[in-house]
């Protein structure tokens, strides 16, 4: 079941995000740029899981994209809900992902390097210091928190139901990343993804559809 729950985690991230990065190719907005690179950086975290569960081991490079990447893909798609607030905040986030993603990079280097060349068992989940936790937790936490927000705002003003299910999405990856990650519960990380893809795809596939205007009744004399 988790293989095929990562195999569809891996296969919807890719065609959502690269959906995004193509939607703004012909609309160059901010939000559909930095949803779509966290939805690439979903993919670049499943894939890892993928692997071990296909062959029982892992790459020791493909432990430092698992940690890279499952860091920093709720805090990326944090950085475009906050471009729909304005282009300050948005800016203010993105600093605050590069900066914490690069501090994670960092960390997995120092930490390990590049590491054995194999992985055995499940030691690619198990972040073994604090330099990689912190930013893990904040970045998770802190990007969550601004997505959902967000989002409420967004439903507030709109009434428009992908609001809610790109925020359950998310809440469903930084839930699951905490979980694996941080409470060594390591089984629910591809369910809780895979579930998490759906909401969003959903979610975005809806907001990306044009917008019908009212029609405007035509004044009688």
């Amino acid at each position: 079941m988790m293989t095929i729950a990562n195999s569809v985690l891996v296969v919807l991230s890719l065609l959502l995000g690269g959906r995004l990065l193509m939607h703004y190719r012909n609309k160059p907005r901010p939000h559909s740029l930095w949803y779509g690179v966290g939805l690439i950086l979903i993919a670049c975290a499943a894939l890892p899981e993928l692997v071990y569960e296909l062959t029982g081991q892992v790459p020791a490079v493909l432990w430092w994209l698992y940690w890279s990447s499952a860091s920093s893909c709720v805090a990326f798609l944090s950085v475009g809900s906050a471009y729909l607030i304005s282009q300050k905040f948005g800016k203010g986030a993105l600093v605050a992902a590069a900066v914490t993603t690069a501090w994670v990079v960092a960390a997995t280097l120092l930490t390990g390097g590049m590491g054995p060349a194999v992985l055995s068992s499940e030691a690619f989940r198990s972040a073994p210091t604090g330099a990689i936790k912190l930013p893990f937790l904040l970045q998770n936490i802190c990007g969550a928190m601004l997505i959902l927000v967000t989002a409420i705002m967004s439903f507030v003003r709109t009434r428009a139901p992908f609001a809610l299910l790109i925020a359950g999405g998310v809440f469903m990856f930084a839930s699951g990343g905490a979980s694996a990650g941080l409470l060594e519960f390591s089984q629910i990380f591809a369910f809780t993804q895979t579930a998490g893809i759906l909401l969003l795809y959903a979610g975005v596939s809806l907001s990306l559809r044009p917008r019908q205007r009212p029609q405007h009744q035509p004044v009688s004399g």
